[in-house]
């Protein structure tokens, strides 16, 4: 019998958990081009980042997953505190929409549910088509789940043990409402899904196990346990990460607080909203969007107080620390469409941190006593591009190995393709520099026509670097094409300055440095080139 129970009750829990994974993620594919368009509509006020917070935990089905991913945004530098806090109040909002789905009480029909989505999976060729599929597979597994912990909760109801257990925090006092609070924060702090929890204690609630006031109390507890997926996110984050987690925990401490001090009023004032006698499922789903839309509303005039206390709270991070350079985080993988989109942003800054670089080397033909200027600033940009490329790879590599649909992949691959040519070229850029220096400092000068030559090359090189960066931004594959054409003709100035040099070099004695100093910088721009075709070829499939 106790071992009947038990099987049931984890083979429920499990399929519930794994339903609710299938059906977040495949909710956060199928969302893909939305979540992109998050980063420029949570840059305006508080109101509009709720509203984002609202949609997004609606879209993903997972509190959990939006509020990881603002304090990685946070952590990126991409929104600030006050924003930050929106989001996360819009979150509280949104994770209510799964209590309603859970409210629907169709267990019966989640096997059929997950049969069909099996079939479709097995059968439609399309990536769209079987993330459509799994999601709804993952919505029959999640009522199939509650339908096994029902089925398995049905015999404790009769066993005084249990029900002696479940009576020992019933909220029928102020201390018992407390204790259910407990119970409820522990329970989500464990499992870190509040769906999960949700889930738990609609069924209990079903079973006549525990009586509405309790089911309530414990809602209310879930909604602080669900904040231990935000705090660990926090953990080697930066001071205003770290704020952001800190204050996801104190708004639904707070709203705990001030809902169980008046928990009879509170109930009252539910009971007149939705009867638990006549649908229970309903009523505690009431209950938990109740008392998040109000502690939102609570909070709102709030925010600047909160953001400004916790910046007193909790110390700004020690200015010697090494700041990033991009506005990834590995906390944003929860959000792989929001990487791929962000990562584009960060290979156009690398393209903006290039063409300083090529305007900077073209500074250096023109002005032959800013080298060492133009030198010093290449070599810095240099090293920016390095740490751009391992922060960008790092993030990206992490989503590719991750579940990634087709499409996302392929532009997670075609960035990271874009990242390392970009950064490469920038290697040759400063060698070109470095090797002018070499031959300054050794007294050797290249003469006007070698100069000359050198500067028409460079200017065609950076000519055509400035269609691939465009034709990048755009996606444009006709202007990926047509810069084919500036990639023959810069081959054959390559190979025009090569012949000439060779000649001269076979007619004239000159100094073996200068002759392969001069090489080198030709065979430099050649391989710029070289990289920069590898662009054509990834985004033009050519």
């Amino acid at each position: 019998m106790y071992l009947d129970i038990l099987f049931k009750v984890i083979g429920g829990l499990g399929l519930f958990l794994f339903g609710m994974d299938n059906m977040s993620k495949g909710m956060q594919k199928m969302a893909g081009q939305k979540l992109k368009k998050i980063l420029a509509a949570l840059t305006t006020n508080r109101f509009i980042a709720i509203v984002m917070g609202i949609f997004v935990t609606a879209l993903v089905q997972s509190s959990s997953v939006s509020t990881v991913m603002t304090i990685g945004f946070v952590n990126a530098s991409l929104l600030t505190l006050k924003q930050a806090l929106g989001v996360i109040l819009g979150a509280n909002i949104g994770t209510t929409v799964t209590g309603w789905i859970l409210a629907l009480n169709m267990g019966k029909y989640g096997l059929p549910i997950v049969g069909i989505g099996a079939i479709a999976h097995m059968f439609v060729k399309s990536d769209k088509a079987k993330t459509r599929a799994l999601t709804f597979m993952g919505l029959g597994l999640i009522f199939f789940g509650l339908e096994l912990m029902s089925t398995g909760l049905k015999p404790v109801r009769s066993m005084p043990e249990f029900v002696q257990l479940f009576h020992a925090f019933t909220a029928h006092s102020y201390v018992g409402v407390l204790k259910a609070a407990c119970v409820g924060a522990l329970l989500t702090a464990v499992v870190q899904s509040s769906s999960a929890t949700l889930g738990i204690t609609i069924t209990l609630a079903l079973q006549g196990l525990i009586d509405y006031p309790t089911a309530v109390a414990l809602v209310l507890g879930e909604n602080v346990g669900t904040t231990i997926t935000a705090l660990l996110a926090s953990l080697g984050a930066n001071a205003n990460a770290k704020r952001a987690a800190y204050a996801h925990t104190i708004i639904n401490i707070v709203g705990v607080l001030w809902a169980t001090s008046i928990f009879k009023y509170y109930l009252h004032f539910l009971e007149n909203i939705v009867d638990p006698v006549h649908s229970m499922p309903a009523a505690i789903a009431t209950a938990h969007t109740m008392f998040n839309i109000i502690n939102v509303v609570l909070f709102i005039p709030l925010i600047g107080y909160l953001a400004d206390f916790l910046c007193k709270v909790v110390k700004d991070d020690d200015p010697i620390g090494k700041e990033r350079v991009t506005h990834l985080d590995v906390r944003m993988t929860e959000t792989p469409s929001v990487v791929v989109e962000q990562s584009k942003v960060e290979i156009l800054t690398m393209g903006t941190n290039l063409k300083e670089m090529f305007f900077k080397l073209d500074n250096a033909y023109q002005n032959p006593d800013n080298l060492d200027e133009n030198l010093e600033r290449i070599e810095s940009l240099e090293d920016t591009l390095d740490l751009f490329q391992k922060e960008i790879s790092d993030v990206n590599f992490r989503i590719l190995n991750g579940n990634l649909d087709e499409a996302n992949a392929e532009e997670t691959r075609e960035n990271l393709q874009a990242c390392d040519e970009y950064e490469t070229i920038s290697d040759y850029i400063l060698r070109v520099t470095k090797t002018m220096k070499k031959l300054r400092d050794n007294d050797i000068e290249l003469n006007e026509y070698k100069i000359t030559t050198l500067s028409k090359l460079h200017s065609h090189v950076e000519s055509l670097f400035d269609d691939i960066n465009k034709a990048y931004e755009l996606r444009d594959r006709d202007l990926f094409v047509s810069s084919i054409k500036k990639c023959n003709f810069i081959k054959e100035e390559y190979k025009k300055a090569r012949r000439e040099h060779l000649e001269h070099v076979a007619n004239n004695i000159m100094p073996a440095m200068l002759s392969t100093g001069y090489m080198d910088i030709l065979n430099n721009y050649r391989r710029i080139k070289d990289h920069l075709y590898n662009m054509i070829e990834i985004f033009a499939k050519i």
